[in-house]
């Protein structure tokens, strides 16, 4: 993997700084791109980039001549046209990568599903959620252009993305709650397979070395609810969770267990294992 050169989209975002930070430890040439937040960028040549505008990206390719694109950049799940801009960023991305012949990673999630079966692979139907539909069908969407304009392409559906660090989302609103005095309320019922973001992209940079293409889940191997994950969390930073958690049920509407296979996952990761929480947590304290 040395000296390969990899482009992220969504540098400075949830995934995209880990997977930045670990790429230039294997010695990977690392770009990473940002829409607005340039001092979130922590490793790799940071360049701004609306995934939106398609010349823009083709620049960017022809420019760096990447191996490799992981497209692990968020969108906001509000405001105007949000859900367009997934759509959008998923048919331009596979344009300019197919058309390169560039390897291409592409980030989706697991609230494509509903949550009401016992467990998904990736051969499972999908209807999100009432809660999460537009996210969730936006994604459905993104999922299917890109498949489309680029069969070649890997589709990686995750789950949670956490990280023992306070610019990490699972963790930042917590903190902010207490800060503020206000309860961590935490859903006891709602069930998901957190993965580590560290972990998750050891196991994107490995799968980027194979030719695995289609839909993919790559999520922590236990199914847990929001409560212990939240509970983990803080306890790991030094909180007294009994002190500032509120358990509450999941509102009406939500996905209630969403519990992906990682089957395929395991025949394609040799290296890399996906980790249980508190694997997690050892490794992180470890360095």
């Amino acid at each position: 993997m040395a000296n390969t050169c990899i482009l992220i989209l969504g540098g400075s975002g949830t995934l995209g700084r880990p997977l930045s930070v670990r790429a230039e430890a294997q010695g990977c040439d690392t770009v990473t791109t940002y829409l607005t937040n340039p001092d979130s960028i922590r490793a790799g040549l940071p360049v701004q980039l609306d995934l939106r505008d398609r010349e823009a990206l083709r620049k960017v390719v022809q420019t760096f001549a990447p191996e490799a694109i992981i497209h692990a950049a968020i969108t906001e799940r509000s405001g105007k046209g949000y859900d367009d801009a997934i759509r959008q960023s998923g048919e331009i991305v596979a344009q300019v990568a197919a058309k390169a012949h560039t390897r291409l990673i592409a980030l989706s999630t697991d609230l494509v599903f509903a949550g009401t079966d016992t467990i998904y692979t990736e051969d499972s139907p999908t209807h999100p959620a009432q809660a999460s539909e537009r996210y969730g069908s936006a994604k459905i969407d993104y999922e299917r252009v890109i498949q489309d304009i680029y069969p070649a392409a890997l589709i990686v559906r995750t789950s949670l993305i956490y990280d023992f660090d306070p610019a990490n989302p699972q963790v930042a609103w917590m903190q902010q709650a207490i800060e503020r005095g206000d309860p961590v309320t935490l859903y006891t019922d709602q069930m998901r397979c957190p993965i580590w973001a560290v972990n998750l992209a050891d196991a994107l940079l490995e799968l980027m070395e194979t030719d695995a293409s289609g839909l993919l889940h790559v999520v922590g191997p236990d199914l847990i609810s929001r409560y212990d994950l939240g509970v983990a969390l803080l306890d790991a930073l030094g909180y007294l969770p009994d002190a500032c958690v509120r358990p509450i049920p999941m509102p009406e509407g939500q996905a209630r267990s969403l519990h992906l296979s990682v089957d395929r996952a395991r025949t394609l990761l040799q290296t890399t294992r996906l980790l249980p929480v508190a694997e997690a947590r050892a490794a992180w304290n470890n360095g």
